[in-house]
């Protein structure tokens, strides 16, 4: 596995300065490391290591299955999940990305609750922990180590949840079901009124090559057509860029243009990738202003290759940079406009980003809506 790491960074990495000037000097102090680890599982973490000196986003060692997990949510596709992933704080394991209407969700778990047990084992030790896929360079205190749940190995899992610490836990059964990503975005479309004024709320929680432009058109249509502010919530994981251009159509002035009233959008520290050109549009053209956290940063196209032993490597594809965006936003996180706190750890069910994302929709519309209302303030 190290040999063909090594192989494909020298041959794709995005950074051929990079792959003449150190790629050598890496390879000579990792190989005999890499040669003496005994298992995959040791050999995988003396890759992690080398791939932590790479300066750059979309760095990952994934599983078969996470990959195939991601494809699937790139795309909108169902497949068999649990509808949630686990981040690490601390030691502790928490709730996280907890698709709205999944099988998480429907079981009653929120982003933030604490799993303090899976099938009565700690989550570290859990054969339904699949690997680490949080990107390896950026730091953990803004891309936390991240994992997915194995939904192919048991029928259901009972989880230990805690809300608070020190509180009452519950035990959860939670089966695995079919359910797409774009299902949850489906699910979050909905109208909040606060003070008499009606707020439109999606949540993007990956920007699909296929079909999301189509169903925002229709909720733009349907569900939120009496909406007099947008909220359009960016955070996560990122996706495809030809569909960003199609989105700022809908939003920008023009004839293709479906709504006319002041939009927020939604960033937090794992906004990434699409969904920051995304935000750095809206603000750059005068659509929306930002309401959240600094994004992670992170804007490089990526590809992954098989190096064996179930092991795939995600990495910055060469082929597709230079991209106007990448000096913009790789390392140059997007700022809000309106500072609000993440969902952290017990958050006891809470979204006090998306209630200030809401506050500052309405307070947009009470100052006059319009595209005029969001580039003056």
């Amino acid at each position: 596995m190290f040999d063909s790491a090594l192989a494909i960074l020298s041959r794709k990495y995005y950074d051929t300065a990079f792959v003449h000037e150190h790629l050598d000097s890496l390879r000579a102090e990792f190989r005999t490391a890499a040669v003496a680890a005994g298992d995959d599982s040791l050999e995988r973490e003396v890759i992690r290591r080398l791939l932590e000196r790479l300066p750059a986003s979309h760095l990952a060692l994934l599983s078969g299955q996470e990959r195939d997990d991601l494809w699937y949510d790139l795309a909108g596709e169902r497949h068999l999940m649990f509808g949630m992933q686990l981040i690490e704080l601390n030691g502790r394991y928490f709730a996280s990305m907890v698709l709205t209407g999944g099988p998480a969700y429907a079981a009653g778990i929120r982003d933030g609750d604490e799993i303090a047990a899976i099938d009565s084992l700690p989550p570290a030790r859990s054969p339904h922990r699949d690997w680490r896929e949080d990107d390896i360079y950026l730091p953990d205190e803004r891309d936390p180590p991240t994992y997915g749940l194995r939904a192919r190995s048991a029928p259901a899992l009972a989880l230990r949840v805690l809300r608070a610490p020190g509180g009452d836990t519950a035990t959860v059964r939670l089966a695995p079901g079919f359910y797409s990503a774009l299902d949850a975005t489906r699910a979050s479309i909905r109208i909040v009124t606060r003070d008499s004024i009606r707020v439109g709320y999606i949540r993007w929680w990956y920007i699909h090559w296929k079909d999301l432009v189509a169903g925002f058109r229709q909720a733009l249509r349907g569900p939120l057509a009496t909406s007099q502010a947008l909220v359009l919530d960016l955070r996560g994981r990122g996706g495809s860029e030809s569909t960003v251009r199609d989105i700022l159509r809908l939003l920008a002035p023009g004839s293709r243009r479906r709504f006319r009233g002041p939009i927020v959008a939604l960033i937090d520290r794992q906004t990434r990738s699409a969904k920051e050109e995304l935000a750095y549009e809206l603000r750059a053209q005068g659509l929306a202003r930002l309401v959240g956290e600094p994004t992670a940063g992170a804007f490089l196209p990526m590809d992954f290759a098989n190096l064996g032993g179930g092991t795939v490597l995600a990495f910055p594809l060469r082929g597709k940079v230079p991209n106007r965006y990448t000096p913009l936003i790789e390392g140059h996180p997007v700022q809000p406009d309106v500072a609000a706190p993440w969902v952290g750890p017990y958050a006891g069910g809470q979204d006090l980003l998306m209630e200030a994302g809401i506050a500052e929709a309405v307070r947009l519309v009470r100052g006059g809506g319009g595209l005029d209302s969001v580039r003056n303030r």
